[in-house]
């Protein structure tokens, strides 16, 4: 599929997903996520060996190989059953987008995780990684957003694999009531 800057175009034929740089609030739609998880202790140097440590595995384990049924080559990190704020344990599960009805092909030691349907501040970074997308984060953790703490994700699109760019969006489920 040809890269373009457009969500929709003639020149291409398809309907593109283009992650630029943005912030702001946005609904998103539930969707289903499969892949390779584990929780998280919480905050920390702790944490960040474990995320790192599923990483690891995602990769090693070439879960995109895996995943026939998944919807596109985007990788999604996605957290999940929080008990309390982000120093608290969570789930973190690293996979892909799955459609509702897979299922039986799906290998038994994958997770599936369903991101809920709210309303997301989407904060986009890009740069050194994995050093943006922990700046990005701790602006998270020292902002005032009143986040709910049901599903929070990050989005890997084409754009983090190219050079120079490595864009990740990272949406942070918020209250906006």
């Amino acid at each position: 599929m040809n890269e373009c800057s457009c969500k929709s175009c003639g020149c291409c034929g398809a309907e593109q997903k283009v992650y630029q740089a943005f912030a702001g609030v946005d609904h998103i739609s539930a969707f289903e996520v499969v892949g390779v998880s584990c929780v998280i202790s919480g905050g920390g140097e702790d944490a960040a060996e474990e995320i790192n440590a599923l990483w690891e595995t995602f990769f090693k384990e070439q879960v995109e190989s895996k995943i026939e049924s998944r919807q596109d080559d985007v990788i999604y990190a996605v957290y999940s059953d929080y008990e309390g704020d982000h120093t608290q344990p969570y789930r973190l599960t690293i996979g892909y987008k799955v459609p509702e009805d897979a299922g039986k092909e799906l290998p038994e030691e994958f997770y599936r995780v369903e991101v809920k349907e709210e309303d997301y501040a989407l904060i986009s970074t890009g740069g050194e990684q994995p050093k943006a997308l922990l700046e990005a984060w701790k602006t998270v953790w020292q902002s005032d957003l009143d986040r709910c703490y049901k599903t929070d994700f990050e989005v890997y699109g084409s754009k983090f694999f190219e050079e120079g760019v490595h864009e990740v969006l990272v949406a942070v489920g918020v209250n906006v009531d």
